[in-house]
């Protein structure tokens, strides 16, 4: 049986305030007072009340976990501040209010501050360590992220060869060849030949990296669908546009290939008319933008699909490598087509 995983925010929200506790207790002790007793269980509220008071401060501070840092400092500060005067208020309540056990004079506001300084640095103390573990669990969770990608990467080069480049595929291929070759259509077969042997080459021999050049990328893409055109003839027309600064962009290795298919099975194959497949790369505020378009079918008063298997597998993948910075988005264009777009931060060679 797995073992549940400790919460070390927990865990150290409790040694924080344990240690507090037990080195007031101690100094206390080494110098005996009156009520010891008493005030030694007084102090063990407090301690309760400082912890419950860190669990606050740390969900206000996950609340703010996507703001930039400096903010984040600040609100620590703030909130140690606030906290050190609470703390301040309500010991001097429980020791001195609530069934004193001694008189002394009403709390005045330079004793008030000097008390409040003291817990000060036990409050900033724990969102210093919030800090550090949260700190901590990132990096974890980021080096998990990058095992994951690279055996995501491996197992997407064989999904390819189940559902991409299968069967069904070469099939299609060989029959196109097979009729161009009776057609003595021999310079479109050797294209079609050139462009298999290449497109194969690209996905077969080469060992497929997590990201690669977004010219490499383009490329593959472009060899696929010169295949597709041999079989859809004058029914599939192909546009890129690729701004040059972005050839060298980095992007998954085949990310586009599920969008590009996806596109050539329910856009072209779908329609008796002439379908134009588009793949735009765009650029801005250190984001690149990677889409895939048809104007195909009818998509008027339709919803936005459920993501097939391919496009469930570029999901995945961008979760992967690189989590809540990349997005996937996609759906019908009005009044003809599909649309599907990757967004990624904008990385170079």
């Amino acid at each position: 049986m797995r073992l549940p995983r400790p919460n070390n925010y927990l865990i150290a929200n409790f040694v924080l305030w344990s240690l507090t506790y037990l080195i007031v207790t101690a100094r206390m002790l080494a110098d005996p007072a009156p009520h010891a007793g008493d005030m030694a269980v007084r102090r063990l509220g407090m301690a309760v009340f400082g912890f419950l008071a860190c669990l606050l401060i740390g969900r206000i501070l996950s609340a703010l976990a996507e703001q930039p840092m400096w903010r984040r400092i600040v609100a620590a500060v703030l909130m140690s501040v606030i906290g050190g005067f609470a703390y301040s208020i309500v010991n001097y309540a429980v020791f001195y209010l609530v069934l004193p056990m001694w008189s002394v004079e009403p709390l005045s506001p330079v004793s008030l501050a000097y008390t409040a300084s003291m817990f000060f640095w036990t409050f900033i103390s724990w969102c210093a360590l919030y800090f550090a573990i949260r700190y901590e669990e990132e990096l974890k969770e980021k080096n998990l992220r990058l095992v994951a990608s690279q055996a995501l990467a491996m197992d997407a080069q064989n999904r390819m060869l189940r559902y991409q480049i299968n069967p069904h595929f070469l099939f299609n291929t060989l029959n196109a060849l097979s009729s161009l070759i009776l057609a003595k259509e021999n310079e479109r077969a050797e294209r079609v030949v050139l462009s298999l042997s290449s497109f194969l080459r690209h996905t077969l021999e080469k060992e497929m990296p997590d990201k690669g050049p977004l010219s490499d990328e383009i490329e593959a893409q472009r060899q696929y669908l010169l295949i597709e055109q041999a079989r859809f003839e004058d029914r599939l027309n192909y546009v890129e546009t690729i701004p040059a600064d972005l050839r060298d962009a980095l992007a998954p290795s085949l990310i586009l290939q599920p969008l590009v298919e996806n596109a050539v099975k329910y856009g072209v194959a779908r329609s008796n008319e002439t379908v134009t497949i588009e793949i735009r790369a765009e650029a801005a505020n250190g984001r690149l933008r990677l889409t895939v378009t048809d104007d195909g079918g009818d998509t008027t008063g339709q919803t936005t699909p459920k993501l097939g298997l391919g496009l469930e597998n570029v999901r995945r993948r961008l979760d992967l490598i690189y989590g809540k910075a990349a997005a996937l988005t996609c759906g019908p264009r009005l009044p003809h087509g599909f649309l599907a777009s990757v967004e990624i931060p904008l990385e170079r060679i």
